[in-house]
């Protein structure tokens, strides 16, 4: 989610996601029972404008207060599009300010966005499941243009599965928002196309938790953007086999999937890295 001047073309389909979707069903209804054109040109144009509206608000200015202009419009493109993710499985992601209030630093971020702008703001929800990802991913599949194979989006070695609920779980000391079934952590991840530290073992840390990888890579569908790691393995946060291993996640351009599987820790190569994230 690089920055882009002007607004962005699907924001309001990404904030406003569940009342785009039943507009479309209603207008396909419509559609179907009349035999008239569909309307959806003018509908964007609506929902372009409420999205418009509620960047420059009250509520814009007030989730985003003491971000400078160019980092207020990543956060918002960040949340826009991790809204629209959450919205594929009925998930609520929580307001700026909740994450605020649960000591996320919007300063510290802002100030580490506009050093590098590679970052990327990921709200990410921890302990959902395996099984629940994958209905994500599945759920990715299905949208226009996507990049994912509808017959295996995700796939999850057979040790990563053993120990899901260890790789699923909020990182040690970092903030987290409880809503629902989910906890959302809100970090910075380094989102080049390839880590930005190369041929480290996974002692070379901090890294990504799983769910931060993997909504990292969501949010790239829902906005439309390439995926990461098309050339490369990210490191994942945690540790499996009592420690000897670590997963790594990469896009498999081929199979059209996302695959985690595992390494031991100590392990190094040209192609495997971390992407330390910041908090």
């Amino acid at each position: 989610m690089a920055p882009t001047a002007g607004e962005h073309p699907d924001l309001g389909r990404m904030l406003f996601a569940e009342l785009a979707a039943d507009i479309d069903e209603a207008l396909e209804r419509a559609q179907r029972a009349s035999g008239a054109a569909p309307a959806a040109p003018s509908i964007d144009r609506l929902l372009d404008d409420a999205a418009r509206a509620a960047r420059e608000g009250e509520f814009g200015r007030a989730a985003f207060a003491g971000v400078a202009g160019q980092e207020a419009d990543r956060f918002e493109r960040s949340f826009a599009a991790a809204r629209s993710v959450a919205a594929w499985s009925a998930l609520t992601l929580p307001d700026p300010e909740s994450f605020w209030e649960n000591g996320s630093d919007r300063v510290t971020l802002s100030r580490a966005l506009m050093a590098d702008t590679s970052l990327v703001a990921v709200p990410a929800p921890h302990g959902l499941g395996a099984e629940r990802w994958t209905a994500l991913f599945r759920a990715a599949a299905r949208q226009p243009a996507s990049p994912f194979s509808l017959a295996a989006p995700l796939v999850l070695a057979p040790e990563v599965l053993a120990e899901f609920a260890a790789l699923d779980a909020v990182p040690r000391g970092v903030a987290a928002v409880t809503d629902g079934e989910a906890k959302w952590t809100l970090r910075l991840i380094p989102a080049g196309p390839t880590p930005p530290l190369v041929g480290l073992s996974h002692t070379h840390g901090p890294h990504p938790s799983l769910p931060e990888i993997l909504m990292l890579q969501l949010m790239l569908v829902a906005a439309g953007e390439p995926l990461v790691d098309r050339s490369s393995f990210t490191w994942v946060h945690g540790t499996l086999g009592g420690g000897r291993f670590a997963a790594r996640e990469l896009f498999d351009a081929t199979e059209r999937s996302v695959r985690v599987n595992s390494r031991e820790v100590g392990n190094q190569g040209p192609h495997l890295g971390a992407r330390p994230p910041i908090s």
